[in-house]
């Protein structure tokens, strides 16, 4: 089998993770903070130096990290928690997931698309601009990476831009979070998912506050302290993290980072990447979804002519046993922009930095039997 669906779920993992969460399944499998014997005070220590190595990734406090069981969890945690209501003007881009597109709808808003140019997919600023002295930001939440091209969406222009408004600005880096790095200016909050780009387990992800933002309990229950008070603490993360912590999935995080520290991802992605568009542009009939001469970060859509998604996935996977995304990839808005309706989404390939160049040769000799 040969796996290009790493934009859905990293495989394999790396061998120290999964030694991790052995480890952790026979030393780590208590509740923290809900007892005051060895074993519990162990396994709190380790979760809060798991929370100091994801601090260390953005440069923030590690107290501001809270864990989830997902990206999706976070998202919805974050928007719900900013008291957002119907009439707000909150901001999107093309590139977006329906983790953020359906939880605004859940609560009544439909999101402003912010300006891209469908050529050269570059931000229009002037416009964006316009649209925001006539409708102020509430809010802006954007991907780091798009989940169904790769591309890098320009963050930090789009974010201080919206600062001049006082919007509060989300992240969602479920795509690239741990191999490429981010600058926090003007980001208010940074979503983390643990099984996509860190490397680690399903069952696990989180969010990081960069700024003094508040934000409302979205999820109440236990937190193993201040029982008799009917309400959440308000501190934070312990009052944003009700019920027990997935202490087996922190540790395959805490493993992760150590490993991509010293594992160069990001340069390995870069360059399968490179390699396959040199190698799938050189192929007639095939659409690639991305701008002239960019080369996405690690993620990557065609489609073939004549040819369904569903179909080219189809193929792939029963006659070659290659592993791609097919469809509409959970992004509502980006296949208008790209114009991939037609052919019922895009067959998306996604690099891991285990990925080898003779597999990207294997799918291209594929393709080029169609």
């Amino acid at each position: 089998m040969i796996y290009f669906d790493n934009a859905a779920t990293s495989y394999p993992k790396p061998e120290v993770v999964y030694k991790a969460v052995d480890i952790a399944m026979k030393k780590y499998s208590f509740n923290a903070g809900r007892g005051s014997y060895e074993a519990a005070n162990i396994v709190h220590l380790m979760i809060n130096e798991t929370r100091k190595k994801i601090a260390s990734l953005v440069d923030a406090d590690w107290n501001d990290v809270v864990f989830t069981s997902s990206a999706t969890e976070s998202l919805n945690n974050i928007i719900y928690g900013l008291n957002l209501t119907k009439g707000d003007s909150v901001y999107v881009s093309p590139f977006e997931h329906n983790a953020i597109i359906r939880t605004l709808y859940a609560i009544g808003i439909e999101p402003i698309l912010l300006p891209f140019d469908k050529e050269t997919w570059k931000f229009e600023e002037e416009k964006a601009l316009s649209q925001m002295i006539i409708n102020r930001p509430k809010a802006v939440i954007i991907s780091h990476i798009s989940n169904v091209t790769g591309f890098e969406l320009p963050y930090n222009q789009i974010f201080k831009l919206s600062k001049k408004f006082d919007a509060i600005n989300v992240l969602d880096s479920a795509q690239g979070f741990g191999i490429y790095s981010i600058d926090k200016n003007d980001i208010d909050f940074i979503v983390f998912a643990g099984h996509k780009s860190l490397q680690a387990i399903f069952g696990i992800a989180g969010y990081i506050r960069c700024s003094k933002a508040k934000l409302a309990k979205y999820k109440v229950g236990g937190t193993g302290s201040d029982s008799l008070n009917f309400k959440m603490p308000d501190s934070f993360p312990s009052g944003y993290e009700a019920g027990s912590l997935n202490s087996i999935g922190i540790y395959s995080i805490n493993a992760a980072i150590d490993f991509l520290n010293s594992a160069k991802f990001d340069i390995i992605e870069y360059d399968l990447t490179k390699y396959f568009l040199k190698k799938i542009y050189d192929l007639e009939n095939i659409i690639v979804y991305l701008p002239k001469d960019y080369c996405s970060k690690g993620i990557i859509s065609f489609n073939v002519v004549g040819y369904t998604s569903d179909e080219i996935g189809d193929i792939l996977a029963n006659d070659y046993e290659i592993c791609v995304r097919t469809g509409y990839h959970c992004a509502p808005y980006i296949h208008e922009f790209i114009d991939s309706k037609k052919y019922l989404g895009t067959v998306r390939v996604s690099f891991n930095g285990f990925n080898k160049y003779e597999e990207i040769d294997s799918l291209i000799d594929a393709l080029k039997e169609l």
